[in-house]
């Protein structure tokens, strides 16, 4: 494929890679009408449209009808007509492997497909079955091939062979293919949908993966999904960011997840400059690039990613704040339920324990047992617990 400028005269080339964008119900009339003016402001618009090749992940389903999705969190689903914001903005490749492409069931995300295409917008991470998924997109900008593969973790997004859903992470498959592709371009980024939302660090497991990506031949690896700005490293000449944080979204956390970094790639002489533009939330709905661009928090971050002790009691101390959500999906038993428990053990075995759940505490097992962020979270989380009330653990 040809970048959207690829045809100008210039020894030089930029791809911007824009975190999670998707419409809230106080923004969603201005991406109808496509006023991106008033969505993004001028110097963003400008960065956009200056651009050869622009990436955004599209972080929900669009659909006028979608099917009812039954899991935990916010279910994200929007009409088509919000496309045209899209198509404003100047957004060439829309990413698709995220936990909440498939929250307009099967139909919505036929009807996302269908709408990109007739918007001429690329997608990569997801298709309407398993076979149909397309990981990446490949660009020729100013003679740098250029690989832009996309992958996520599990939660409610899992594709079969007849029902869509996300390019999800098995580690050999995609290690090999990242292998297989580094020999047939220049530049290789692997944007990927993980990681511990609203943690700045990486989980200890995520940073594997990160090094492991890059020892294939990842050249960049992004992180999104955490909706705040993380930490970056160089690792073996690549670049790695953990935590890219949202680009339009909805407001999850006051301070932490109104900002986010703009990650723009300069090619120029066989040369690859990594630019990072810090852009903030405006009045919770609109987004403007951020004029005093002061990153020293993150870079402060950066630094300690270093210290793999510090990473491991921060991320201890994160896990058992968060812990009392997974310990009411247990539900602890009460009095009675202990009761039924000693005197009717058969009956508590094979009839009353079924009964103790209910439907949000089931879904909250399972998205906790099959999300490899939350069990992590879970696991660690139990550990910390366990060790302060004094019970030896291997």
């Amino acid at each position: 494929m040809q970048g959207k400028n690829s045809q100008k005269k210039t020894n030089k080339s930029r791809i911007i890679i824009a975190g999670d964008l998707f419409p809230i119900p106080a923004n969603v009339d201005y991406f109808v009408e496509g006023n991106i003016i008033q969505l993004f402001g001028e110097k963003l618009c400008q960065l956009f449209s200056n651009a050869d090749l622009t990436i955004c992940n599209l972080e929900g389903a669009l659909s006028n009808q979608p099917e009812n999705c039954r899991k935990i969190g916010p279910v994200l689903t929007m009409p088509t007509s919000v496309i045209e914001g899209y198509k404003r903005l100047g957004v060439d490749v829309c990413m698709l492997a995220n936990n909440h492409i498939t929250d307009g069931g099967q139909k919505g995300l036929i009807d996302t497909i269908e709408t990109l295409e007739k918007a001429n917008i690329a997608y990569i991470g997801a298709g309407i079955k398993e076979d149909s998924i397309q990981k990446w997109v490949y660009y020729d900008l100013c003679d740098t091939k250029i690989i832009i593969y996309n992958v996520c973790e599990r939660i409610f997004n899992k594709p079969t062979l007849t029902k869509g859903g996300s390019w999800l992470y098995d580690e050999y498959i995609v290690c090999n293919d990242i292998k297989k592709l580094k020999q047939d371009c220049d530049y290789l980024v692997v944007v990927y949908h993980g990681g511990i939302e609203q943690f700045r660090y990486p989980s200890p497991e995520v940073r594997k993966r990160f090094h492991r990506m890059a020892d294939s031949g990842a050249d960049m690896i992004l992180s999104q999904h955490t909706h705040c700005i993380g930490c970056e490293e160089w690792y073996n000449g690549s670049y790695l960011l953990y935590g890219q944080g949202n680009f339009l979204f909805r407001d999850i956390r006051p301070t932490q997840t109104d900002e986010a970094l703009l990650i723009e790639i300069v090619f120029e002489k066989g040369k690859a400059e990594i630019y990072r533009h810090l852009v903030k939330s405006y009045e919770k709905i609109f987004v403007r690039y951020d004029d005093n661009q002061n990153l020293i928090d993150f870079e402060t971050r950066s630094e300690r990613i270093k210290d793999e002790n510090y990473l491991n009691q921060q991320f201890q101390i994160f896990c058992r704040e968060r812990l009392s959500h997974y310990l009411k999906a247990c539900n602890c038993p009460t009095l009675f339920q202990r009761m039924i428990r000693k005197f009717f053990p058969k009956y508590f075995k094979n009839n009353f324990i079924y009964r103790c759940f209910n439907e949000n505490q089931l879904l909250t097992i399972l998205h906790t047992l099959r999300s490899e962020q939350k069990r992590e979270e879970a696991i660690i989380g139990l550990e910390v617990l366990m060790k302060e009330k004094g019970i030896n653990i291997q």
